[in-house]
C-alpha cells in the first residue's frame, strides 16, 4: 500500500430535518511515509476527516480510495481486515478496557489477527513494553497508570499489528504539558523506527510543526499550509 487519496470529497450531515455540510470539495493525496498534521478550529471537521480517510465513514458524495481502489466499493470484511492489518487508531482518550492488564490491552489486535496467542504475539508485546518505557508497568490495570502512561498503552496497541498508517486524534489533547511532549517525541519516534505513515488532527501548533506537511480546514476546506 502506498496511498491515500480524496477526490472531490464532501461531507455533510443531517441535524433536525436539515442537511448541514461539514467539507466541501476536498482533494489530498498522502504517500507512505509522510507525517501530515490537520488543523483547525473546534468543530471544523478534522476528526471527520480522519474518520473518511481511514474509512470509518462514508463520503457524502466523492471517493477516498487506497492505491487508487474506492474503500466504498470493499465488502465490510475487506474493510475490517483493512483497519485491523494496515491501520491503527489513537485517541484523545485512550479507550483501554479496565478490566485487563496493560499487556493484555497491547495483545488485543493480536488477538484479533490470530486465533491463538502464538510467542510471537507475546515477544511483540514485549517489545513494545520496551521500546515504551512500560516494562514496569506490563501487569497494572489502566487505573493505576497515569495518562500519559494509558496514551502510551493505546499507542503500542494501535501499533502492535505494524499498520502502515497510523491515525490520530488529539493524541496529546488531554495531556498537561510535560506529557504532551513525551507522548509526541515517542510518536514521532516510533513512526520513524516503525517506518509508518502519521495521520494526525491535532490543536497544538508545536506537534503540528514537526510534521512534513500540515494542512488546514477552514471554511469546510482544506489547504496546505
Amino acid at each position: 500500500m502506498n496511498n491515500i487519496s480524496c477526490e472531490n470529497i464532501y461531507k455533510s450531515f443531517i441535524h433536525e430535518n436539515e442537511e448541514m455540510s461539514v467539507l466541501e470539495n476536498i482533494n489530498i493525496s498522502i504517500n507512505k511515509k509522510e507525517t501530515i498534521a490537520i488543523t483547525g478550529p473546534s468543530g471544523s471537521g478534522k476528526s471527520t476527516m480522519l474518520q473518511l480517510l481511514a474509512g470509518l465513514d462514508k463520503p457524502t458524495k466523492g471517493n477516498v480510495s487506497i492505491d487508487n481502489q474506492n474503500i466504498q466499493s470493499l465488502s465490510e470484511l475487506k474493510k475490517s481486515e483493512l483497519r485491523l492489518n494496515s491501520f491503527g487508531f489513537v485517541y484523545q482518550f485512550h479507550h483501554l478496557l479496565e478490566d485487563l492488564n496493560v499487556f493484555e490491552n497491547i495483545l488485543i489486535p493480536q488477538q484479533l489477527q490470530n486465533t491463538n496467542t502464538s510467542k510471537d504475539s507475546i515477544d511483540k508485546v514485549n517489545h513494545l513494553l520496551d521500546d515504551l518505557g512500560l516494562t514496569s508497568r506490563a501487569t497494572y490495570l489502566p487505573w493505576k497508570l497515569s495518562g500519559g502512561e494509558k496514551q502510551r498503552v493505546a499507542i503500542a496497541r494501535a501499533i502492535i499489528n505494524d499498520p502502515e498508517f497510523l491515525f490520530l486524534d488529539e493524541p496529546t489533547g488531554n495531556l498537561d504539558d510535560k506529557n504532551s511532549e513525551i507522548v509526541q517525541d515517542l510518536i514521532m519516534s516510533i513512526a520513524k523506527k516503525y517506518d509508518m505513515t502519521l495521520i494526525l488532527s491535532t490543536h497544538d501548533k508545536n506537534f503540528a510543526n514537526k510534521m512534513n506537511t500540515i494542512y488546514k480546514i477552514n471554511n469546510k476546506t482544506i489547504n496546505e499550509v
